[in-house]
């Protein structure tokens, strides 16, 4: 694998956050499941590689704000983190 800067130090980042990812953008959090959308994984697995060289994270795409907004707010939703229970059937 090659980066768009012609590096081939590239890194990959691999783990599971079993429902305890935190995600923070301006005034927006979100905690439980890491977002799909970011492009650092999804669900319980952070999975993502970048280059060593220039920084950027392979097949990351610019987002805009609503977008970004939109993914943490989506896996926000999947878990009531008051009390404990899932509001995802899925889980």
């Amino acid at each position: 694998m090659t980066c768009k800067c012609g590096s081939d130090k590239i890194i990959h980042i691999s783990g599971k956050t079993d429902d305890t990812c935190s995600v923070s953008f301006k005034d927006v959090e979100g905690e439980g499941y890491v977002p799909s959308d970011l492009g650092i994984g999804g669900g319980d697995y952070i999975d993502f590689s970048f280059c060593g060289n220039c920084g950027l994270i392979q097949g990351f795409q610019p987002m805009s704000e609503d977008d970004i907004i939109r993914a943490i707010d989506e896996e926000a939703e999947g878990r009531d983190w008051d009390d404990g229970d899932y509001d995802n059937e899925d889980y």
